[in-house]
């Protein structure tokens, strides 16, 4: 069983802050939330991983691939923006079109689309030809040729409907083939449309090819890591946008800044490939890098390199290849330099231990609270050699006076108790004057509470109150599980001998009945009760029956009871009206006399205040009580006349009864 955190606790308040540092394990890789492995579990994890092959697909071990949720939002990502301002540079063709305003004499306005032939006709001036003009020549040769014409007039021209262009992505695309796109779209707009790079496609080596020769390369990295984006060329229709396949990719995990399995176009230094993770992370522990490698030979092999502060291999002379994975491990030393102050001080946690500190520093000041018990503190401290903990007990007022004073070492940790007290209270129900809960001082009896309330009211009957203790419910539950444990022991001794006789079929009524019965204990006993002799007359109080409350105490007052209960192995168990001067043995013939199978000598008679005394025929028995006739003992040998007989299990469970009334009262 892995241990917990509970097992170095040592008594008093717990110390959670001082030992979670002390007890803390490094994590896996990039993964600080996970639980510190099982001793032993990391060296059958890599014997597992020993003798397994990796694959393309387990090799990174679930790291993301950089670049590729550019093109996981869908085409929509990077579309161009159709009614955006069109660039001086921006070349016209078929299909574009112009949108001419003149302004003077009289305003009017041309609309123009080149032609086939990429001609404009110009009224009072031709056909004018604009194919393979930039926008800002073309609108410089349109004001031109109509200021001829026109004279004093203003001529304004802007862009309209841009074309269509049809060109084609091809190879390691996720859908390669022909794409519409508009006239101002550029490499990276042709790559969304297409879905992006296929999983063994390039994102360094995409290539534009106009007319069979190459005239542009586009490399994402540089607009992923920097947002540059001159590479990215504005493509002609007829273009065709070829993305290459993957070279080599290198994955590297860890304490670096982005995680990832990145892209090259042949063998990288350790350093560029640092750089393109955005470097380590402050909890990186570069005097051990961890790089697994595919061997010349065939195979894995794993290299441990030291880059600590320049005193190891220079990254920069370290080349990596294809299928290389680097593992940046995260920093192993626990931190040491502390001591920890909780309990009821103002900034309870973790505090630099300086030099030459000693107790009365750590709880100077205004550190303790105002209700703080100056007389009564703890003091641990952990050896960091055995991790043994050491509690001993002192008073802040004495360390703050300089009569107990010790320096502090590494780890050591002090809890501050509180001197306030909150207020016991008692609650009073029933026939009670004034019912409700009551503020008690400590050594005070339940008549002085019960006297503050006003006393009995004149239905109550004191003599059956039922009074409850949290620290008795405590202790009874513990008595209770010892009981279950001892009678399920005693009932398979009774049920071996029933076996042993034969007796099989009473040993598995036996066995169901028994069950029956602690189903019902289990929910149908309150424990918590404590017996007392109380009476209307007072005769109780201030005796060893007046019991000194304690905070949760309960007074249940009822009605006064008229009736008697007789339970248990009678002809016609039940309640009966009360009859003063009545005997036991009165009620019991009440009740039709005794049954089958009844044992005087084990029956009793339970009383309204929880008291159980020995059943004699002639007790006097009051309004409230209870008469219980419990059941013979079975004797061996009558097991298999009695097995089946729902008469036997009615019997047996008999008692249920009985202990459900002993308990609710």
């Amino acid at each position: 069983m892995r241990p917990t955190l509970g097992a170095f606790r040592p008594r008093g308040v717990a110390v959670f802050g001082l030992l979670s540092a002390v007890l803390m394990l490094p994590g896996a890789i990039g993964h600080a939330d996970v639980d510190p492995a099982l001793p032993g579990e990391k060296v059958e994890q890599s014997l597992r991983r020993s003798l397994q092959t990796p694959t393309a697909e387990s090799r990174w071990g679930g790291l993301p691939v950089f670049g590729r949720d550019l093109f996981v939002a869908g085409s929509g990502a990077l579309a161009p923006i159709e009614n955006a301002p069109v660039a001086a540079d921006y070349v016209l063709g078929p299909g574009d079109n112009l949108l001419v305003f003149v302004s003077g004499w009289s305003d009017t306005s041309y609309t123009l689309t080149l032609d086939r032939d990429g001609q404009v006709f110009l009224p009072r001036v031709g056909s004018t030809s604009l194919w393979g003009l930039p926008f800002g020549d073309a609108e410089r040769l349109i004001r031109g040729r109509l200021s001829t014409v026109l004279r004093n007039a203003r001529v304004q021209v802007s862009m309209g409907r841009m074309r269509a262009m049809e060109v084609f992505v091809l190879g390691a695309v996720t859908t390669p083939g022909r794409v519409t796109l508009g006239g101002t779209s550029t490499v990276l707009n042709a790559l969304v449309t297409a879905g992006g790079p296929a999983p063994l496609g390039s994102l360094r080596d995409i290539r534009v090819l106009r007319a069979n020769r190459e005239v542009a390369r586009l490399d994402l990295y540089p607009f992923l890591t920097r947002g540059d984006r001159s590479q990215d060329a504005r493509l002609q229709s007829g273009d065709v946008v070829f993305v290459s396949l993957v070279k080599a990719r290198i994955g590297i995990r860890g304490e670096v800044v982005r995680q990832a399995v990145y892209e090259s176009d042949g063998p990288i230094s350790l350093a560029h490939l640092l750089e393109l993770a955005g470097g380590p992370t402050a909890l990186a522990d570069l005097a051990r890098v961890r790089i697994e490698r595919v061997d010349r030979n065939g195979g894995f092999r794993m290299e441990d390199v030291p880059l600590d502060h320049g005193h190891g291999i220079d990254p920069d002379s370290l080349t990596l290849s294809d299928f290389d994975m680097v593992t940046v491990l995260p920093i192993a030393e626990r931190m040491r330099n502390l001591v920890t102050l909780d309990g009821f001080v103002r900034h309870p946690g973790e505090y630099q231990l300086a030099a030459g500190m000693k107790l009365s520093d750590l709880i100077e000041g205004d550190r303790l609270l105002p209700e703080a018990d100056l007389d009564h503190a703890e003091f641990r401290r952990v050896d960091l050699a055995t991790f043994r903990s050491e509690v001993r007990a002192f008073s802040p007022r004495r360390v703050r006076a300089g009569q107990e004073d010790w320096p502090l070492q590494a780890m050591d940790g002090v809890t501050v108790f509180s001197s306030a007290r909150l207020p016991w209270t008692v609650t009073l129900e029933g026939e009670v004057a004034r019912p409700g809960a009551y503020t008690v001082t400590r050594g005070e009896r339940l008549s002085e509470v019960l006297e503050r309330a006003g006393g009995v009211t004149p239905r109550g009957s004191l003599r059956a109150a039922v009074f409850r203790r949290r620290s008795a419910a405590r202790a009874q539950q513990a008595f209770g599980r010892e009981l279950e444990e001892r009678q399920r022991l005693e009932l398979l001794r009774e049920q071996m001998a029933l076996v042993a006789q034969g007796d099989t079929a009473l040993a598995s009524n036996t066995e169901g009945a028994q069950a029956e019965l602690a189903s019902r204990l289990a929910h149908q006993i309150e424990p918590g009760r404590v017996a007392l002799t109380l009476d209307a007359k007072g005769r109780w109080e201030r005796t060893p029956q007046d019991p000194v409350v304690e905070d949760g105490d309960r007074l249940i007052i009822p009605i006064e009871p008229a009736t008697v209960s007789v339970l248990g192995n009678v002809v016609n168990p039940g309640a009966m009206i009360a009859k003063r001067g009545a005997s036991a043995g009165d009620y019991i013939r009440r009740a039709g006399g005794l049954a089958h199978r009844a044992d005087l000598g084990r029956s009793y008679l339970l009383r309204a205040n929880g008291e159980a005394e020995h059943l004699r025929s002639g007790a006097r028995v009051e309004p409230g009580d209870a008469v219980v006739v419990a059941l013979r003992a079975i004797e061996p040998g009558v097991g298999r006349a009695l097995a089946g007989s729902g008469r036997f299990l009615f019997e047996l469970l008999g008692t249920a009864g009985v202990i459900f009334a002993a308990t609710r009262r």
